[in-house]
């Protein structure tokens, strides 16, 4: 008797679990679907904010009297700043142009029977002038770039931390790595361009890279961020660093990509003065559809590591073979020395 009534409890809680799992699975679905509005409610405000953010970015890198004002109060700035408007406004840019619009169509015009003349003269001309110009104001440029951001940091207010030992040996690891994160940025740029109807991506894409550029000397100054933390703060203040470096981009973007460069140069200075007093803006409607981190370096964090570990493992397989010919090499004189 006592077994039947074991039994029987069994069964009625068999019922009751079969009977539960239809009436909770509706509850789930019905909580998934309430979850859902919410969100695309929230988006709205979502869209609302982020143009806000966009609008606050443009409005920060607009504020160019206040570069200049800060340009002509600082010895330093001025030095700097007006080495770059030479350099790359005059002798590299000015003399580009002389060339473009007015040797170029005048040798054309005096050769018009002689074209391979006319193509001959234009090789020697970027040979021994443009390409070494150009190259050389991307070493000088750096220089005064680093200057001016560290006396703009200074002029604000800001104490640069000094570096330990171990914090020297990992900012240069990250100073390799960073530049290879770029390298890969812009080769990605270069393959987006040849892609019909993607100008859009490559210049929202150039534009955060320009925007990152601005204020990465302020975060490398203040020496509290690895290249990792300065990566996830910029990704989760995408909206505003995609307005600060709209109209940087929009200044240099569209001409060719020397002119474009120089344009670069030149304005670089003023917007690596005005990151340092800007101060980002994120996301605070963090519940909608749009996302509040943006994985912006997500493609090339991976593939600067599959470089590296192809050369960590390249570097490895060499140093076996070394150590297996000098193996090789001690055994064979220890055998002649027996003999």
């Amino acid at each position: 008797m006592s077994t039947t009534i074991k039994r029987g409890t069994n069964d009625t809680t068999a019922v009751n679990t079969t009977t539960a799992t239809p009436t909770t699975a509706p509850i789930e679905k019905e909580m998934n679907i309430n979850v859902l509005q919410k969100r695309i409610h929230n988006t709205v405000p979502q869209i609302k904010e982020i143009l806000r953010l966009i609008g606050y970015g443009i409005r920060d890198s607009m504020n160019l009297k206040y570069a200049v004002h800060r340009v002509y109060d600082s010895t330093v700035l001025k030095v700097n700043f007006i080495n770059c408007i030479f350099l790359n406004g005059i002798i590299f840019l000015g003399t580009y142009l002389v060339y473009l619009y007015w040797v170029s169509p005048m040798i054309s015009y005096l050769l018009l029977h002689f074209p391979a003349l006319s193509n001959m003269f234009s090789i020697i001309y970027f040979s021994l002038w443009v390409y070494p110009v150009y190259i050389f104001s991307i070493i000088a440029n750096s220089k005064w770039y680093t200057e001016i951001a560290k006396e703009s940091f200074k002029v604000s207010g800001h104490q640069t931390v000094s570096a330990s030992n171990n914090g020297i040996l990992s900012s240069i690891v990250d100073e390799i790595y960073r530049n290879m994160l770029f390298g890969v940025i812009l080769f990605m740029s270069v393959i987006i361009a040849f892609i019909p109807y993607t100008g859009f991506i490559n210049f929202v894409l150039i534009t955060w890279l320009y925007s990152f550029w601005c204020f990465d000397y302020k975060w490398i100054l203040r020496g509290k961020w690895s290249l990792l933390q300065r990566i996830t703060y910029f990704e989760t203040h995408w909206a505003y660093m995609f307005g600060y470096g709209f109209l940087f981009t929009m200044a240099s973007f569209f001409f060719p990509v020397l002119i474009g460069n120089a344009i670069f140069s030149i304005l670089y200075p003023l917007f690596i003065i005005l990151a340092v007093s800007a101060k980002p803006m994120k996301m605070t409607i963090t519940d909608g559809l749009l996302p509040k981190q943006i994985p912006i370096f997500f493609i090339p964090q991976i593939c600067v590591n599959v470089l590296l570990k192809f050369y960590v493992k390249y570097q490895n397989k060499q140093q076996q073979k070394s150590s297996s010919s000098s193996s090789s090499s001690s055994s064979s004189s220890s055998s002649s020395s027996t003999k």
